[in-house]
């Protein structure tokens, strides 16, 4: 098991039942489906990314440990639903998808057909953290549906090399170990000495036991948003994923965290070639600061988060759960970009892909995980962001407001003259005469 993993296995021994580690990808499919054929896709799938058929229980000593199952044990769950309208079954594929894993006796890997009519089902492929990531979900879904496809046609499909985790694991014990994996290491306790995780205000005090129970709110940017952003980042000669990142600074500190602060950035340690086609847990969580108590001016706080994150990718390879445990992120951010992702165009709509008719089902998923998770995907000029947060501390009000912040200052960002970070106002000019009116006793605005 990778440091990652270990990782995610004690949060798991923490609250067994907890489904905030489960990733989930629920595609509708609107053409007839074989389940003979689909059930050996599965199979084959399973037999080539080993980790698809792992189990995590704990040794004697109480060290967690990976033990294989045979290829068999992976067995389409088809649910019958001819009465569910679509709401139903959304709902359906959501609580199933959301089921939690118990990964120390079964599998941390499920596929769910729920299937209304011949060519009216639902796919829904879920799996726990430890042996997924974002991008090893669509690479199921991708290498799944090439497999169901070739045997429709009765053609060969190419095998592919199979995905030993031990050699994964080995190479990152290696670079540990190694001359350049103490630089790396030296690097990120450099990072964590300079700041603490960001201490976000609350709205109830931390319990001393989590739930886990979580919720999530999703804000999409008007259209001429992202393309004007995507000009300005070019401009300043950084990427659009260091712009949002620094608007994500900047909003936490206008909201209290304070001047300066950690927040974590979540990249992919797929360095070659074979592993970008591998299905796996490749996350590495990579400390930015946030050091904002000079009233710098927006765009000098995206050229400083620019630079941290081209010299943290150096060093990306190395695991930071092994650097300082106790400096856990409680703010993670992320980016992908959906023309990239293998099974381009499903994050846009419904379309037409080896010969199925597919349309996305979002499942809001990962929420309570931690205090505040952030993921924003671009597809072409279009960007949305997704807030998922912790229950137990926030109310659902107090993460949209701070998603309106959050876009209010991307679209301050846009405008010049580049004004120092205090002075972006957090209200548009219409909304704050409204405010001012009602203060000056003016019976129209009470009215409004």
């Amino acid at each position: 098991m990778s440091a990652g993993q270990e990782a995610l296995w004690l949060a798991h021994q923490l609250d067994p039942g907890s489904r905030a580690y489960n990733l989930v990808l629920g595609v509708r499919v609107r053409t007839p489906l074989r389940t003979d054929l689909i059930q050996g896709a599965l199979t084959s799938l399973v037999g080539r990314h080993e980790l698809l058929r792992s189990r995590f229980p704990a040794t004697a000593s109480g060290r967690p440990e990976r033990r294989l199952d045979g290829v068999r044990g992976a067995a389409l769950d088809t649910r019958e639903l001819p009465d569910a309208d679509d709401a139903e079954l959304a709902s359906m594929a959501a609580e199933l998808g959301l089921r939690p894993f118990d990964i120390t006796v079964d599998a941390a890997f499920r596929l769910v057909l729920l299937r209304r009519r011949a060519d009216d089902a639902v796919l829904v492929v879920s799996a726990h953290h430890i042996v997924t990531d974002a991008t090893s979900q669509w690479l199921i879904l991708h290498e799944l549906l090439s497999r169901y496809a070739a045997a429709v046609s009765d053609r060969e499909v190419p095998v592919g090399t199979p995905v030993r985790w031990d050699d994964e694991v080995r190479q990152e014990r290696d670079l540990v170990g190694s001359a350049r994996g103490e630089m790396a290491r030296k690097h990120w306790e450099d990072v964590y000495a300079t700041a603490g995780a960001a201490q976000l205000l609350t709205d109830r005090p931390r319990p001393t036991r989590r739930s886990l129970r979580g919720g999530s709110h999703r804000v999409t940017f008007p259209g001429h948003v992202g393309e004007r952003m995507v000009a300005a980042a070019a401009e300043a000669n950084v990427t659009v994923s260091a712009w949002m990142f620094a608007a994500l600074q900047v909003a936490l500190h206008r909201c209290g965290a304070g001047p300066e602060f950690l927040i974590g950035s979540s990249v992919s340690t797929r360095s070659t070639l074979h592993a970008r086609r591998n299905v796996g847990y490749y996350v590495n969580v990579l400390p930015v600061r946030a050091k904002l108590g000079t009233d710098p001016t927006f765009r000098s706080v995206a050229g400083a988060t620019y630079r941290q994150m081209v010299e943290g990718l150096a060093h990306s390879a190395f695991p930071t759960d092994l650097v300082d445990s106790r400096q856990a992120m409680t703010v993670i951010s992320s980016f992908a970009v959906a023309d990239r992702l293998p099974v381009p165009g499903l994050s846009d709509g419904r379309i037409r892909h080896l010969g199925l008719d597919l349309e996305l089902i979002p499942v809001p998923q990962q929420e309570g995980q931690l205090d505040l998770m952030v993921e924003t995907q671009q597809s072409g000029d279009v960007f949305s962001t997704s807030f998922s947060y912790d229950a137990d501390l926030f109310e659902s009000t107090t993460v949209e407001r701070l998603a309106e912040v959050y876009l209010r200052i991307i679209e301050a960002s846009l405008t010049p003259p580049d004004v120092p970070i205090s002075r972006i106002p957090l209200v548009r000019t219409g909304d704050l005469a409204f405010v001012l009116a009602l203060g000056s006793g003016d019976p129209a605005a009470r009215h409004s």
